[in-house]
């Protein structure tokens, strides 16, 4: 941080208060950091410090998505990867708006939890034909809104799930690609199609659409769901268990600076 008025380089209004904050687009894992006092975001009294690392970068993502897609009241929203640190939040926002959410996720525990945020209705993507359950659960018509956090051949078969007319956004890549969805045909079919180009947050955005989404965590209208935590120093093992997808939620690394 800086600050002409601080001490040892600290802006003085700050110093001592519980903040958020980004560290650059590729973002990073330390126990101290330098950042613009700009881009800082008070932390609400009472909301823990660990629920706000876990909702700070991904309810920037998906509040933006919201907006981006415009999701309303009555229109049917199409979630894959639904059980996971973005995706539950997208869930439970879809939902907020009033929205028919129909989430796609593996297995019985993720199924479970993404039904327990919201979702209408849940279909196992573990199963071959989740396309076509998802189909019968959307209606004949498909989604007017498909968020797809997966990617490659997920994402690629919720593109048909999309309705004429409607939008897509392609923004996860766990699988090691976004879903490779034809612009041609997407066009043809009056689909908007976004992707993770529109989802890169200028800062003074970023710190806005941060306290949206930590004033919604802290009033309990938003909640993330934390899947696992480590130690600093165990980082790997934090990476392994996200490229495992086995999880939950948001996985989180803790240093001796994030308490409860």
């Amino acid at each position: 941080m800086d600050g002409a008025d601080g001490v040892g380089g600290v802006d003085a209004d700050w110093t001592g208060r519980r903040v958020v904050a980004s560290i650059g687009i590729t973002g990073g894992s330390a126990e101290l950091v330098a950042t613009p006092v700009e881009s800082l975001v008070p932390v609400p009294d009472g909301l823990p410090f660990t629920t706000a690392a876990a909702v700070f970068q991904d309810g920037v993502t998906t509040l933006a998505l919201m907006d981006l897609t415009g999701v309303a009241a009555g229109e049917r929203v199409l979630i894959t990867g639904a059980s996971g640190g973005m995706g539950t939040l997208l869930v439970q926002l879809a939902k907020a708006r009033g929205a028919y959410v129909v989430g796609v996720a593996r297995g019985g525990r993720k199924t479970a939890l993404v039904r327990e945020l919201g979702a209408d209705a849940v279909v196992d993507g573990a199963h071959d034909d989740w396309p076509a359950r998802a189909r019968e659960a959307l209606g004949a018509a498909g989604a007017e809104v498909v968020l797809d956090g997966v990617g490659g051949e997920t994402g690629l078969a919720a593109f048909p799930l999309t309705a004429d007319g409607g939008r897509l956004s392609a923004h996860g890549a766990p699988t090691g690609g976004f879903a490779p969805v034809d612009p041609v045909r997407a066009a043809d079919r009056r689909i908007r199609l976004l992707g993770i180009a529109d989802v890169q947050i200028p800062r003074r955005e970023t710190v806005r659409l941060a306290a949206r989404a930590l004033t919604e965590t802290a009033s309990g209208r938003l909640r993330p769901v934390i899947g696992g935590t480590f130690p600093l120093d165990r980082a790997a093992d934090a990476h392994r268990a996200i490229e495992g997808r086995g999880l939950l939620g948001k996985v989180l690394l803790t240093t001796r600076h994030l308490t409860a």
